[in-house]
């Protein structure tokens, strides 16, 4: 499954208040843009049929390496990324270095199979306002979407947390 950058909602970030208002009153709803960023194919898949699932969020694009999640990122200027710890040519804290600039517009969220702390805090100190392990994703990912979106930070197995880490 692909997401399909130019979508109905592609784009909606870079309009005017105005014309967002427009469509709250013509009854469209407003989605949040979402970036996934994951190495395994079937992971990604999974990541976007889920988004695709939910309301308020739509996939704008999907990459597998940091150079695609940069050129992603440049075209489809997504709200929310979904960002895997891991990826074949560097790692998500590469990425999240490399996008530095942007980040006080782009919500991050780190995914990965480590479960230990020091992960989400070197996560955190880098840019990200989550971090969701994978074992555990199923249940925390919705909650921590609606904790980044709303400006808070969120960890697995602690939920929301002072954001504190991103100050330093």
């Amino acid at each position: 499954m692909k997401c399909r950058p130019g979508g109905r909602f592609a784009g909606l970030n870079k309009r005017s208040s105005m014309e967002q208002s427009e469509d709250v009153e013509r009854g469209d709803e407003r989605k949040t843009s979402v970036l996934v960023v994951e190495n395994h194919q079937f992971f990604r898949e999974n990541l976007i049929a889920w988004i695709a699932t939910q309301k308020g969020l739509v996939c704008c694009a999907e990459a597998a390496t940091v150079k695609e999640a940069e050129a992603a990122i440049a075209n489809q200027t997504p709200e929310l990324i979904l960002l895997d710890l891991t990826l074949d040519e560097g790692s998500g804290i590469d990425l999240l270095h490399r996008i530095e600039d942007r980040l006080a517009t782009i919500a991050v969220i780190v995914l990965s199979q480590y479960e230990e702390e020091r992960y989400a805090e070197v996560a955190l100190e880098a840019g990200a306002r989550g971090y969701v392990s994978k074992p555990v994703a199923t249940e925390e990912l919705q909650p921590a979407i609606e904790a980044v979106l709303r400006g808070l930070c969120y960890v697995s197995g602690k939920g929301v947390v002072p954001c504190e880490a991103r100050e330093r």
